[in-house]
């Protein structure tokens, strides 16, 4: 189960922000910062090689709990980021970007929390069915 939960975390945290973040709403915004646009192609290219590289060592290679680890790199970054707005004057929602929002809530901080805590979940599966005893990593 844990490394069902860990590929979900991994897809909703390396690869669907390629699908919704390569677009004029953040990449491509021609309001942004020719340097902001630039960290945002290196978070998502950094995401998707953790990405490409948990997976691999998931399911390839029977390394769950790193696997796990990488991943919550990835959610917690967003984690971080989303505590320390008001001491950088971010936002969760752009100006003039629709965004749908959850009880009150931007859908991107519902979806990546809820990421996160998936991801917590299953490195706390993880942990528990690790029989070796020793060599977790």
């Amino acid at each position: 189960m844990s490394k069902i939960l860990t590929t979900i975390a991994l897809i909703g945290g390396g690869v669907m922000p390629l699908f919704v973040d390569i677009s004029v709403y953040h990449l491509l915004n021609p309001d942004w910062d020719s340097h902001a646009r630039l960290h945002e192609a290196w978070r998502l290219s950094t995401n998707f090689c953790i990405f490409g590289l948990a997976i691999y060592l998931l399911w390839a290679k029977q390394k769950e709990i790193l696997s796990a680890i990488l991943s919550i790199c990835i959610h917690f970054g967003f984690v971080i980021a989303a505590i320390f707005m008001p001491l950088y004057g971010g936002t969760a929602v752009g100006t003039g970007i629709i965004e749908p929002y959850i009880l009150g809530i931007p859908f991107n901080v519902v979806f990546f929390t809820s990421m996160f805590t998936i991801q917590l979940i299953a490195l706390v599966l993880a942990i528990r069915g690790n029989d070796t005893k020793g060599d977790i990593l």
